[in-house]
């Protein structure tokens, strides 16, 4: 009898981590999706486009450490590693996109369309890239924020193997 209840229990859990798994995602999220992302991460984080703020820029508070800010999100329903960072201009924006469009293209981003919002919330200077990093395809975009005097630069892979793309 007693054996018979330990099959049981282990039935139970079993079928209950199995259930959990495949409810998985936006709703509950009970698995660790992050788990060995810590190399991605790394190599987002030493990206040169996150090494230090370009000419004509400053770091806004909060964003002064290299990288801005990196992680993996994985409870949004798009689990991904990101990394960001949010600039004031204190300089001439088409000086400041003209730096980071040659920046990308020297480190092997290939440009491809802005794409999102609305064409009157984009501005004409954002900038969207394309590259395979080692743990697989990433975006690079910049977005201009014209009535705050900001932008901000965000380097992005989708980790369920969806292709990124601007």
């Amino acid at each position: 009898m007693a054996l018979a209840l330990v099959l049981a229990a282990v039935l139970v859990v079993s079928a209950k981590d199995r259930i959990l798994q495949a409810v998985d995602g936006p709703f509950l999220n009970v698995v660790d999706d992050c788990e060995g992302t810590d190399a991605l991460v790394r190599e987002i984080d030493a990206l040169p486009v996150f090494a230090g703020p370009p000419p004509g820029t400053r770091p806004q508070r909060g964003y002064e450490a290299p990288g801005g800010g990196t992680g993996c999100l994985d409870d949004s329903g798009e689990e991904l590693v990101f990394g960001s960072n949010v600039l004031v201009l204190v300089g001439e924006k088409r000086a400041v996109a003209d730096h980071l469009r040659a920046a990308a293209e020297a480190d092997g981003w290939t440009p491809g369309p802005v794409t999102g919002g609305d064409d009157d919330e984009r501005d004409p200077s954002d900038l969207c890239f394309q590259k395979r990093l080692t743990g697989g395809r990433a975006v690079f975009q910049v977005w201009f924020e014209p009535r705050e005097k900001s932008l901000t630069v965000e380097v992005f892979s989708l980790l369920d193997g969806t292709p990124n793309k601007c």
